[in-house]
């Protein structure tokens, strides 16, 4: 088809970008392995060097890609309360209805201590979409200071000097994992692309590296959600440590971002379902591993217990990207923004006058 003799063809999509997710995949087994490990992170040293492990990178690099995908400032803020404040509202409503039933039942003993059953000062893993909102929400006017990423530094560093433990555990992770963000949003796509052209093997050993890293490091260097007090630090030792963790983390995440397939593999899906599958990872691990390990008594061997874990964080984060999840989670959201919102307006085409 023709119109004043250009030809016009279909509007061409852009193609999706498998590289990211297919590290998003990996960072959501490792969130629902890290949860199941925290339960059994004082049968050894084993356990409880693959949760300091684990914890020395994945959010990080979920922030870093969060800014990665956020490069226009206007749709971001356009964006923030309807894919991230009303995700969080719900998730973190149902989760806190949940969470007292299973307590109240007896059904749950895990983290107890920290629950607080808050809308606004969350004590769950939907901590997350909360700093994703405040990111979103902010981030025009963040890239306005000459320095942003310093900016992010700063206020990293600083905002564990609090002693309000119950908005550090709420909000902590708003600035503390800001710097990710920030980089993820200044990172360009000829960037990633210098850095997957390093040799593998660098990536293999930063990896390696991490290991004893985290057996020697205090548990608490990757803390985001506590005050450096509550970890047992001073504000300086808080300070340097929480510097060590930020250098460790770019370090590893750009090690994963250089070894992950940019191609779509079996596991893009679980990425690209990544909000599900998050969210389905917070409500059943680990207690759904609890119940099972119970069960079957994984726990009277380490090793069996320890693959249980792994075997069971794969399943999970499978089952929970099956698309009918994401269908049926689509379909509420929607449901929620036409009772909550007006409807968009559209722009009117004007007339013009004949001279």
């Amino acid at each position: 088809m023709k119109n004043g003799g250009t030809a016009v063809g279909p509007k061409k999509t852009k193609e999706r970008d498998y590289l990211f997710d297919n590290v998003k995949a990996v960072m959501l087994f490792l969130v629902a392995l890290g949860h199941v490990v925290n339960v059994y992170m004082r049968d050894g040293a084993v356990e409880f060097t693959l949760i300091k492990y684990i914890y020395l990178f994945h959010m990080p690099v979920f922030a870093f890609v969060t800014g990665y995908f956020s490069k226009n400032p206007d749709r971001s803020r356009e964006k923030a309360v309807t894919g991230a404040l009303f995700p969080y509202i719900l998730l973190q409503g149902i989760y806190i209805l949940m969470a007292r039933g299973m307590i109240l039942l007896g059904l749950a003993s895990f983290n107890t201590d920290i629950f607080n059953g808050s809308i606004l000062l969350p004590s769950s893993a939907f901590y997350y979409l909360l700093a994703v909102f405040f990111w979103k929400l902010l981030q025009k006017d963040l890239f306005r200071f000459r320095y942003p990423l310093v900016l992010s530094l700063i206020l990293g560093l600083l905002i564990s000097l609090t002693k309000q433990e119950e908005f550090h555990t709420g909000y902590g992770a708003v600035f503390s994992l800001l710097i990710f963000f920030t980089a993820g949003v200044m990172c360009q796509p000829e960037m990633i692309r210098k850095l997957r052209e390093f040799p593998r093997w660098i990536g293999v050993l930063i990896l390696l590296i991490g290991i004893p890293v985290a057996f020697f490091t205090p548990y608490g260097i990757h803390s985001i959600r506590l005050t450096y007090e509550a970890e047992g630090f001073s504000d300086a030792q808080g300070i340097l440590w929480r510097i060590l963790f930020y250098a460790v983390a770019f370090l590893m995440g750009a090690a994963v971002i250089q070894l992950m397939p940019a191609r779509r593999t079996w596991i893009s899906g679980i990425g690209k379902a990544s909000l599900i599958v998050y969210a389905g990872s917070t409500f059943l691990s680990p207690h759904a591993y609890i119940l099972i390990a119970s069960v079957l008594k994984l726990r009277s061997s380490r090793v069996l217990n320890l693959a249980g874990m792994i075997v069971f964080s794969a399943v999970l984060v499978s089952v929970c990207s099956i698309p009918v999840f994401g269908r049926l989670y689509d379909l509420i959201m929607d449901t929620i923004r036409k009772i909550l919102l007006l409807p968009a307006e559209t722009p009117q085409k004007t007339k013009r006058g004949r001279k």
